[in-house]
Formats: C-alpha cells, sequence, structure tokens
C-alpha cells in the first residue's frame, strides 16, 4: 500500500510502498478515505517531539476517516463496510488512576494513533475495534475526518461545562478549532463571543454561530466580556500567551478560561484575580471514548462538519509546508 513515512525527523516524509497492516483477532482493517493534518503532525514530524518514545520509521496522521475492509475474529461490533474513525486514543489500560476515575485519555500508558504506533497518511491502517468509532450517517467520511481531533477537543470541555444555554461562551482564536468550538456552543444555546484579530474573520465568525465579535486591534478582551456581564467560559484555542493573560479579565463570576493550545512561552497572571468571583483555569486534551461518540452524533445531528482544505495523499509535505507557514486556512484533509 502507498503510505507518507517518517523516516527522519526534520526530514520531508518519504512516499513509500509499504506492506498492509496485518491485524490481530480484536482489531480491525481500515481502508482510509480521508485523514486531516493536524498541528500536532507538524510537532511529531519536526521532531519537537523526540522525547515521546517515538519510533521510526512511522505513518504519521490521528484524524482517520475510512471503510472497515476486515474484521478480527473477536470482533463483534464492527463488520466490513462500516464507515468508522481512528482517532489520537488508540489504548488505554484501563487500570491506571486516570482511567478508572472516568479520564482515560490521560493513561501513561496510552498509545497514540500516528505517534507511537502508525496512523492515517496510508492507503491502510489497523487499529483495536475497541477504540474505533462508528461514523454516524449524515457525516460525510472525507469532510469529518477533523473531528476526530479539533472535533473532541473543543466539545468535550463544552460537554463537561454542563447546560451552556443562555450562558456566555467565548472562543479565543478562529482557526481550526475555534471555528468548530463556535458551531458547536452556538447549537448548544450558548451566547457565543468570537475573540479575534483583525476584521478578517469576522463574517467567518458570525456565519459559524457567534453573536458578538471581539476584534483586538480595537478593543480590549476583558472589558469587552465585563460590559457583558463576564463569559461562563472560554476555549482558548490560539496559541499565544498574551491571549492567554488577556482573556482572565473577561471572566463572569464562577467562569472558567480552558486552555486548549499548546502555547510553549511564559504568560504572567496576578493570582488573587482569581480569587473574586471565583474564577478557574484549566487545560484539556482531547476526550474519553464516549465524548467522541457523543460529538459524532452530535454534529451528524446539527450538521456541523469541519471547514476543509482537500489534498491528495502525495501532496503531504507541501501541506505541511502550507501549515507552517500558516498559509492553511482552517483544516487540511490528504485523501489516498
Amino acid at each position: 500500500m502507498k503510505a507518507a513515512v517518517c523516516e527522519a525527523f526534520g526530514k520531508p516524509l518519504v512516499l513509500s510502498d509499504v506492506p498492509a497492516p496485518s491485524i490481530g483477532p480484536e482489531e480491525v482493517l481500515i481502508r482510509v478515505k480521508a485523514c486531516g493534518v493536524c498541528h500536532s503532525d507538524l510537532h511529531l514530524v519536526d521532531g519537537d517531539w523526540k522525547d515521546w518514545g517515538t519510533p521510526l520509521p512511522i505513518i504519521p496522521g490521528h484524524e482517520v476517516t475510512g471503510v472497515v475492509e476486515k474484521s478480527g475474529s473477536a470482533v463483534t461490533g464492527l463488520k466490513p463496510g462500516d464507515p468508522v474513525g481512528v482517532p489520537w486514543m488508540q489504548y488505554a489500560c484501563g487500570q491506571c488512576a486516570p482511567c478508572r476515575s472516568g479520564a482515560e485519555m490521560l493513561c501513561a500508558g496510552q498509545k497514540s494513533t500516528g505517534v507511537t504506533v502508525n496512523g492515517g497518511y496510508a492507503e491502510r491502517v489497523k487499529a483495536p475495534a475497541a477504540f474505533t468509532h462508528r461514523i454516524p450517517e449524515g457525516l460525510d467520511l472525507v469532510t469529518a475526518a477533523p473531528l476526530l481531533c479539533a472535533g473532541i477537543t473543543v466539545f468535550a470541555p463544552l460537554r463537561r461545562a454542563g447546560n451552556l444555554a443562555g450562558k456566555t461562551v467565548a472562543v479565543a482564536g478562529i482557526g481550526g478549532l475555534g471555528h468548530l468550538a463556535l458551531r458547536m456552543a452556538a447549537a448548544m444555546g450558548a451566547r457565543v463571543v468570537a475573540i479575534l484579530r483583525g476584521e478578517g474573520k469576522s463574517d467567518l465568525a458570525r456565519q459559524m454561530g457567534a453573536r458578538e465579535v471581539v476584534d483586538t486591534e480595537k478593543e480590549k478582551i476583558g472589558s469587552r466580556l465585563s460590559r457583558m456581564g463576564g463569559a461562563d467560559l472560554i476555549l482558548l484555542t490560539g496559541i499565544s500567551a498574551k491571549l492567554f493573560e488577556q482573556c482572565i479579565p473577561g471572566l463572569g463570576p464562577n467562569g472558567t478560561l480552558v486552555v486548549l493550545a499548546a502555547i510553549a512561552e511564559s504568560a504572567s497572571l496576578i493570582p488573587a484575580g482569581l480569587i473574586t468571583g471565583q474564577k478557574a483555569i484549566c487545560g484539556s486534551v482531547i476526550g474519553t471514548r464516549d465524548d467522541m461518540d457523543a460529538m459524532l452524533r452530535f454534529a451528524a445531528d446539527h450538521g456541523i462538519a469541519p471547514m476543509v482544505e482537500h489534498y491528495p495523499l502525495d501532496q503531504v509535505n507541501e501541506v505541511l509546508d502550507r501549515l507552517r507557514k500558516g498559509q492553511v486556512r482552517l483544516r487540511a484533509v490528504l485523501t489516498p
């Protein structure tokens, strides 16, 4: 089969003919329809995650959709022809403290698609049936691929926040994650505020469900949100320490700022500012398998799909370079 292989960190991927994976009794073989290109893939390919124990060579890609081609002898819930998706999490032990507390996505023994095991930049991929998700009717397999990472990343904290009807939810950074957060929060009945820089995405934000738009080039985030009574929830999707700092004053009473972007630079805050109003700051990473199934069903029911650019698999290095340069507008999808 054809696959894009990372043979060395910091080097272009190599398009190769490699053997199709053989499956065990509890696994399924999937004919890939599409694989989303996530910014995390850049971290892997560029060598930023050398210490994660990634074996080389490896096939990247963790936003995989396709059709079951073969099921292992012990698989009962999936059969050939079923539309499915394979996300970041491909194994969790079920025994550690995070797993037993319902946070399996924090399992230290986790296997990650395209990071520690081969992923979806290929014509076929294998995965444990227990960590393979059925794609509901109504979702296009190619367009839906980024839901397997970007979709679950924003849906899980929205779901954990409880009933959002009438609440103020701000989304800071309107990109691959942010545009989906706007759609999902609006579908949950929230009063959605888009926080962005410049006017370039204002129309898009409103189309995605934002009732209010805060342009950071023209006004302060904290002042604008405070005039609205403060945000009950802020999803930070932009990779900016400055944006993080500016969002905190915009939290309302009992408001929570959820960090979803991998911000590697230092940021400053005055801890005393969290006491008044009992404000909270937390991080969030993907979600559980139950979150994933709920997200896919929610997206299908509400007609929510990522906005994507389509590329053939043999253009993978060009797509990664476009992503490095910030030239991918929202999400990119590879098709074998």
